[in-house]
């Protein structure tokens, strides 16, 4: 006899219900800016798709395969709302690109749903994560959600930075966007093998060398990350280095320079998180030497 399905999740249900919401309001006026209006949809409709699964699972009384796979997915999500909620008023409320009437209402209410979504994702996430001491998968732990963190902000800047045409500006440029290229694949392979199941994921099984590896890695995203804010930031915005170090008069919603800002805020963002990510496994590694 199959086992009874059981009542869903209510922060479940409002992860779910606010992505939907957020990808029908902005899809209803029938246009959107392509690229970043693209990325937010589709944000939208993979944190629906992903939550309405677990939905599901939960509901047949199947738990996942593994712990932290629903926290790494609600941290993703979480992420990926965030980023909506920023972009999407950016191309489309911002002057003549919002219109008026109807269109700029549905896109306001996406933008307010799409942050119910953010705060429901961030709820799911303080609510699940591993406390101290507690055994548990490594993407579970603060530092293993640190690690979807970087990956996803490495998937952002990479999107960015290609879109603003950084692989045929200078040289300087074209080294930012291959960190962030190497960064994220580094990040999916990483929380790919955790999800995988490797042994070496789980902070009691790790061996000595393995705990090393991973501060190295920290300490190599600091410097690079160190890097790319300093690189980015002079090559776009100091005159000298032919950046802008001004908003150009009566550019668009859609203009370059506000993405330019953007990217040198998240590549800082990423910065902290290594730094942060580098605190906690250099800890981790001297309470265990």
């Amino acid at each position: 006899m199959p086992a009874p399905c059981r009542p869903p999740s209510i922060l479940r249900c409002v992860q779910a219900l606010s992505a939907l919401l957020a990808l029908a309001l902005a899809a209803a006026p029938g246009y959107w800016n392509p690229g970043e209006g693209d990325g937010c949809l589709s944000a939208w409709a993979l944190s629906f798709v992903f939550t309405t699964l677990l939905l599901l699972n939960d509901a047949f009384r199947r738990p996942p395969p593994r712990r932290d796979l629903p926290l790494a997915l609600a941290c993703a999500a979480a992420m990926a709302c965030a980023t909506a909620t920023i972009l999407w008023p950016l191309g489309h409320l911002r002057g003549h690109e919002g219109s008026y009437g109807r269109p700029r209402a549905l896109r306001a209410a996406a933008t307010a749903a799409s942050a119910v979504a953010t705060l429901a994702y961030a709820a799911e996430v303080a609510r699940d994560r591993a406390r101290p001491g507690e055994a548990a998968p490594y993407l579970a732990t603060p530092s293993g959600l640190l690690k979807v963190a970087e990956a996803f902000l490495a998937l952002l800047l990479l999107g960015l930075s290609a879109e603003l045409g950084a692989a045929s500006g200078p040289a300087a440029l074209r080294w930012c966007l291959g960190i962030f290229c190497v960064s994220f694949v580094l990040g999916v392979l990483l929380v790919g093998g955790c999800l995988l199941g490797w042994g070496w994921c789980g902070w009691m099984r790790d061996p000595e060398g393995m705990r090393w590896g991973l501060g190295i890695y920290a300490g190599l995203g600091v410097v690079a990350y160190g890097a790319t804010t300093v690189l980015w930031s002079l090559y776009s915005f100091s005159d000298d280095m032919g950046g802008q170090s001004r908003r150009p008069y009566g550019c668009p919603a859609t203009c370059p320079w506000d993405r330019r800002v953007l990217v040198a805020v998240l590549s800082g963002l990423n910065l902290v998180a290594f730094g942060v990510d580098l605190g906690q496994t250099g800890r981790l590694v001297l309470l265990r030497a």
